[in-house]
């Protein structure tokens, strides 16, 4: 029995430490990344402007294909690799998160920018309002003659 069951130990061990082999075609990491985080942008907008999409007939997958010269079989056995590889998976993943971090500054630097200017200008609009009342001349008198005169 206690042989039988170091045996078992073995055998899960020696199973569980075979590394995968790499596939032929492999999307490198960095491509890979760059590929989830246009999956992920496509399906936020196809949230946000479905119709728009669908009017203009976009086909998301076969846009991504097309872009990063690959077949679909190429992305799901790449997929699957790095997905039994957890470290790398983990990876790539925040590559892509950290990417949409950064665009999300950028937004938002950039809207934040866009707010201070028109806050400006109204304020410019505003003051120029002002001092075109200041300078226009004021009407003492009405311009209608009186009957009696």
């Amino acid at each position: 029995m206690k042989n039988f069951l170091l045996l078992l130990v073995f055998i899960f061990v020696f199973n569980c430490s075979e590394k995968q082999t790499i596939p032929k075609n492999i999307i490198p990491m960095e491509t890979m990344s760059e590929i989830i985080y246009d999956m992920t942008l496509i399906s936020v907008s196809k949230g946000v402007n479905r119709k728009i999409l669908e009017n203009n007939g976009f086909k998301p997958t076969s846009y991504i294909l097309k872009k990063y010269e690959i077949d679909t079989t190429d992305f799901i056995t790449s997929n699957r690799y790095y997905s039994s590889n957890l470290d790398m998976y983990l990876s790539i993943y925040q590559n892509v998160l950290n990417k949409l971090e950064k665009n999300k500054q950028i937004i938002s630097d950039s809207l934040k920018r866009e707010n201070e200017k028109s806050i400006k200008l109204r304020e410019q609009k505003s003051d120029k309002q002002k001092m075109d009342k200041l300078t226009s001349p004021v009407k003492l008198f009405s311009s209608k003659k009186s009957k009696s005169e």
